[in-house]
């Protein structure tokens, strides 16, 4: 009996062990999920991120069933996630994405918030643009080729040269695959153009709107355009000052002023010769100059106020620059621009280096080019700015 009684027990001790040791083997065959351990997290910069396009997330730790989510103020999407390997995950951004986001990771059932923001542009969604290839004729209407315009749609038009940050915003028309708009009064040259809708917009690149000599834009009238007809220069209606303003005052040729003959370096050569001419009157205190202006500050100090938009460009044209407007002068006259007969200072110092002299141009002759260097204060002529664009 006592014998029976103890091989019970020992029947009963090995069951209870081996149910013991089968249910340890349950616990370690089933762990329980944890959330993803993501390290060194590096987002892209917002100009590598286009909605509708991959984009890349480096870190340690990612896995191939991870799913990701974006997630803002309004809502949490998820994004399809296109390749995955320890050290990054590429995903597609959601076409109608922008913003801030919070980036969520799942893996089992289980997220990850990662650390810091994901910003994403606030873009219009436009793919295949086709803008025109050739010059567009102003007030012309223009069409441009693309997919994702919608209704509602804005075209902005800007460019440095208008004055004041001047935007030309137009209603566009949805078109055959694609948009289009006419342009306004005013615009004219290279310019950006920019979709909009709402908080949205992307700049789909320049149009060029054909410039001619004799357009009337810009303030002033159109007297020189390059080949392409892009890039020009305009004049003012009229001349400045007095008809017998001095260049500036004669110096040493180490205090000379450091200017060019060459078409395009007017607004250089006014520039320089501003910021000298200040530091010379520092130096020499120069009664005589203290209430004087040069011709140069006298094109700097320039404005035009016209349709309501102020034009403060304004320099004085150097030698080649000026010869140019010499030559088209009867056409300007035609078109209203008021040049009267006078000899008129350019920005171009003698052979740019001798500060006792400058050139001018004569314009009492109809064709005869006559263009000398002078003295600087002994001469008291014209002055007549330009602008360029």
């Amino acid at each position: 009996m006592i014998r029976m009684y103890k091989q019970t027990w020992i029947y009963l001790v090995a069951v209870l062990f081996l149910v013991g040791s089968t249910a340890c083997d349950d616990d370690e065959h089933i762990p329980e999920p944890v959330a993803p351990i993501l390290k060194d997290i590096q987002y892209p910069s917002e100009n590598d991120i286009m909605p509708g396009q991959i984009t890349q997330i480096n870190g340690l730790g990612f896995s191939k069933e991870d799913k990701l989510y974006l997630k803002n103020e309004i809502s949490t999407q998820e994004a399809e996630v296109r390749e995955v390997t320890d050290s990054y995950l590429r995903f597609l951004v959601p076409i109608e994405a922008g913003g801030e986001y919070a980036v969520l990771i799942e893996r089992s059932g289980k997220q990850t918030t990662l650390p810091g923001t994901l910003h994403i542009p606030l873009v219009v969604p436009i793919t295949d643009i086709e803008l025109p290839a050739g010059n567009i004729q102003q007030l012309g209407e223009v069409y441009i080729a693309g997919k994702g315009f919608a209704n509602g749609d804005m075209v902005k038009l800007y460019a440095s040269f208008y004055p004041e940050q001047k935007e030309y915003d137009i209603p566009a028309t949805l078109a055959s695959d694609g948009i289009k708009f006419t342009l306004p009064q005013g615009v004219y040259g290279v310019n950006s153009i920019v979709i909009v809708r709402g908080d949205r917009r992307t700049n789909l690149g320049t149009i060029t709107i054909e410039t001619n000599v004799g357009d009337r834009i810009g303030g002033g009238v159109v007297f020189w355009v390059d080949a392409t007809k892009a890039h020009g220069y305009i004049v003012n209606m009229t001349s400045i000052g007095t008809p017998t303003e001095p260049f500036g005052p004669e110096v040493a040729p180490e205090n000379a002023f450091g200017t060019s003959e060459a078409m395009g370096s007017g607004y250089e050569n006014t520039q320089n010769s501003v910021t000298k001419m200040a530091q010379l009157r520092r130096d020499y205190g120069w009664p005589e100059w203290t209430d004087t202006k040069i011709a140069a500050e006298l094109c700097a100090e320039h404005s035009i106020t016209e349709n309501e938009l102020t034009y403060t460009d304004w320099f004085l044209p150097s030698r080649e620059e000026l010869i140019q407007l010499f030559y088209v002068k009867s056409l300007l006259e035609e078109k209203g621009v008021n040049i009267p007969p006078n000899n008129y200072w350019t920005s171009s110092e003698a052979n740019g280096e001798q500060g006792w002299a400058a050139y001018y141009v004569n314009f009492y002759e109809d064709t005869n080019l006559i263009s000398e260097f002078v003295s600087k204060s002994s001469w008291l002529i014209g002055v007549l700015p330009i602008r360029s664009y």
